[in-house]
């Protein structure tokens, strides 16, 4: 069973039975620094492959940034987080890496999930519309039912254990060629594991 807490900026879902969280934060940013992203993502270096699989060559391929902690340090995202209910979850974490996703009408995305790391997931378009899809979906355990899903919302904010299966739903072709995540991880403290 799920709980859902409306607050002014924040929507919170939680996994009764194991305790897994997923919050969504809004508005956490102006749009002095959200543009500020968009610039830096949309100049990034970007790779064919993807970071989880060494497969290469399928009829489909994933387009991805991997950021260093020098990139993150001179965005000063965790900076901006400081003064946020964000820092609360990762404050005690270690950071393992960020990298941007790059994601086209026609890409096609699995149900996957990330063992023992917790992630924050930033939406990087500075304009998304309603019909333009794109929503990150999250499943129960066994990656088949939805459990929460949460629409493209530029400048959101999703921090969540990446060990609940999640995967996106492609944008519309008549919205914008790319949509751009940004995505942090986290170790969980060897107890946690």
């Amino acid at each position: 069973m799920l709980f859902l807490i409306g607050l002014n900026w924040n929507v919170q879902r939680m996994d009764s039975e194991t305790d897994k969280i997923i919050q969504v934060y809004d508005n956490l940013f102006d749009l002095n620094y959200k543009s500020k992203i968009y610039n830096c993502v949309k100049t990034s270096f970007f790779k064919i492959g993807w970071t989880d699989s060494n497969e290469f060559g399928k009829n489909y391929e994933f387009i991805h940034s991997n950021y260093s902690k020098k990139d993150i340090d001179a965005l000063e995202f965790f900076k901006k987080l400081e003064n946020t209910p964000v820092i609360d979850y990762i404050k005690n974490l270690e950071h393992t890496h960020t990298k941007v996703n790059l994601s086209t009408p026609s890409d096609a995305n699995f149900i996957h999930a990330h063992d023992h790391k917790l992630a924050i997931l930033y939406y990087v378009n500075l304009d998304w519309q309603d019909g333009w899809h794109g929503e990150t979906i999250f499943y129960d355990e066994y990656g088949k039912d939805i459990i929460f899903a949460s629409p493209y919302t530029p400048g959101r904010i999703i921090v969540f254990d990446a060990t609940i299966p999640h995967t996106i739903r492609p944008q519309s072709i008549i919205g914008p060629k790319f949509r751009f995540t940004m995505s942090s991880f986290f170790d969980y403290p060897k107890e946690n594991i």
